[in-house]
């Protein structure tokens, strides 16, 4: 097991996949599976950039194992090469190691050493999830995707090892906010004129979406802003990007509405001196809403029965402060479950992986899957 883990490992970090050129990583696993037999596809996103998708079985319902292909770029200070992997004692080094081609190596070594007679397997590899998840959203509103029932994720366990669960995550946007005005000349200033004091209002105002509840924080913050003035004058346009961290149940659309009514407020003190402007800022994919499972949901209770059985240990499964590609699969109802191994410097030098926590990982699939096959999905 060790020995196949590792020699699919070194290949995959040493095909450089960083975004947004993942061609080369998804041309290999098309071969890898094409050579095997399986049913495999390539899913167009854009040029050049495609997304991997496999299945065995027959089944109305299907187990997705997900896994993204880019890492980010290489950063300065790495002891080794991050494209060739270096083991020391337990630890593989190399670019994506962690995040996350070592959770993809064990989702294909799973999905080979595993036949459900009872449901559907599928292997997922998207492109573009350390950008703005264009091969998600291509996945989610494509037919291979619609008959999945959950969605399990090997992304890097930040929290608590193989015990870990991730079981939610926030939701975020950023938002344009462009305020105008008539200038004024310096010799008629006058506090009620002053946009830069509407602005001071408004970013105070905005911080009262801060709420914090254990690991699910909830904020708005300005990331940038830009103001035009001329000569002796008061500015006369300012234009805000807004960042946000949105705790379920509220959406991107209910914030948005929200941020508009605190505007209009602070506005009516100003006696509507200032015409404002506020919207997403523009990108290609929607922004992600965030998503939380219910701790009574059949597959999370099956997932911790097993993790408690292989590691001895009881589950815990958290929410997740930051954002990815499972937003996209919860908020749309999907039972998503992430379950990764244990490493340490994500998108930093010197990122490696514990290859015992690989192997621990691939003992928690297996036997899930197992369990799982159990029951008649319907």
């Amino acid at each position: 097991m060790r020995k196949d883990l590792i020699n699919l490992l070194k290949k995959t970090v040493a095909i450089n996949s960083i975004f947004p050129n993942e061609q080369k990583l998804s041309d290999f696993i098309y071969k890898f599976f094409k050579l095997k037999k399986f049913k495999v596809y390539k899913q167009l996103v854009e040029k050049n950039r495609f997304n991997i998708l496999v299945e065995k079985g027959q089944s109305k319902k299907a187990i997705l194992l997900y896994s993204h292909l880019d890492t980010v770029g290489i950063v300065q200070n790495w002891n080794t090469d991050p494209l060739k992997l270096y083991i020391k004692d337990d630890k593989a080094y190399g670019l994506g190691a962690w995040d996350m081609k070592g959770g993809m190596v064990i989702n294909i070594l799973s999905f080979l050493n595993f036949n459900p007679k009872n449901y559907q397997l599928k292997l997922a590899f998207c492109v573009d999830e350390e950008n703005i998840s264009k091969g998600a959203y291509k996945l989610i509103n494509s037919h291979f995707f619609k008959n999945v029932d959950l969605v399990i994720s090997t992304e890097p366990a930040f929290f608590y090892g193989n015990q870990g669960i991730v079981i939610g995550r926030p939701g975020r946007a950023v938002f344009l906010i462009k305020i105008n005005c008539q200038p004024k000349h310096y010799g008629f200033y006058e506090k009620k004129y002053d946009i830069n004091l509407f602005i001071s209002q408004l970013i105070k105002d905005l911080s009262k979406f801060y709420k914090k509840n254990k690991a699910k924080k909830q904020f708005v913050f300005v990331k940038k802003i830009e103001s035009k003035t001329v000569g002796l004058s008061t500015p006369y346009e300012v234009n805000l990007q807004i960042d946000s961290s949105i705790i379920p149940p509220l959406t991107k659309n209910q914030l948005l509405d929200q941020i508009k009514e605190k505007i209009n407020y602070l506005n009516k003190k100003f006696n509507n001196f200032f015409e404002v402007k506020v919207d997403f800022y523009p990108r290609e994919t929607p922004y992600l809403d965030g998503y939380e499972i219910s701790m009574d949901n059949f597959y999370l209770k099956i997932l911790k029965k097993t993790i408690n059985e292989v590691t001895q240990k009881k589950a815990i499964p958290y929410f997740r402060s930051s954002i990815a590609d499972e937003n996209l699969f919860g908020s749309i109802g999907k039972t998503v479950l992430g379950i990764g191994p244990a490493g340490e410097n994500a998108h930093s030098p010197n990122e490696w992986v514990a290859l015992n926590s690989l192997e621990i990982l691939y003992n928690i699939i297996i036997n899930f899957l197992k369990d799982i096959d159990q029951y008649d999905l319907g």
